[in-house]
């Protein structure tokens, strides 16, 4: 039986393994450093999903007018996906919506695998296109969303705020 896994914010003392856990989970695509993960840690909300003593995944989202935005998400073993991945999304879910946040929208860059698509779809996360957002989530949106990013979102409101908190 494998160990349970665990998810806490991300520390410091994490940058050098999470920087490793994102290259060996992209095979090598995507290189973020540590002085790159080192500013996700200190901008974003940033959480590690752990099994024992090994990090297996990464994600990291930051709110904006009521939206979060999940642009980091890595899970490494692929098999502990439906796991550390669906433990994370969880996590991030239940801290925007203490700041009532209406929808996690998740960046996922140009050439994301259908797997991973798919793990998302299970999780809730429906692809969209910007076009089809309300017009201020896609103002919100703007800064974020570059022309190779698709978006996959799930609702955590069944209505818009529309009235200050």
């Amino acid at each position: 039986m494998s160990e349970a896994i665990n998810v806490r914010r991300a520390k410091r003392e994490d940058t050098t393994g999470i920087a490793a856990l994102v290259r060996k989970a992209t095979r090598a695509r995507v290189r973020a450093d540590e002085a790159e993960v080192m500013e996700w840690l200190f901008s974003k909300g940033l959480w590690v999903a752990t099994q024992g003593e090994s990090l297996v995944g990464v994600a990291a989202c930051q709110t904006e007018n009521l939206v979060a935005i999940t642009d980091v998400f890595y899970v490494s073993p692929a098999r502990l996906r439906a796991s550390a991945g669906s433990r994370l999304l969880e996590t991030i879910e239940g801290e925007v919506n203490t700041l009532m946040c209406e929808a996690n929208v998740v960046l996922v860059p140009a050439g994301t695998s259908k797997a991973i698509r798919t793990f998302l779809e299970r999780q809730g996360y429906e692809p969209k296109e910007f076009e089809e957002l309300h017009r201020i989530w896609r103002e919100v949106l703007s800064d974020f969303v570059t022309a190779e990013s698709g978006l996959m979102v799930k609702r955590l409101r069944d209505r818009m705020v529309m009235v200050p908190i």
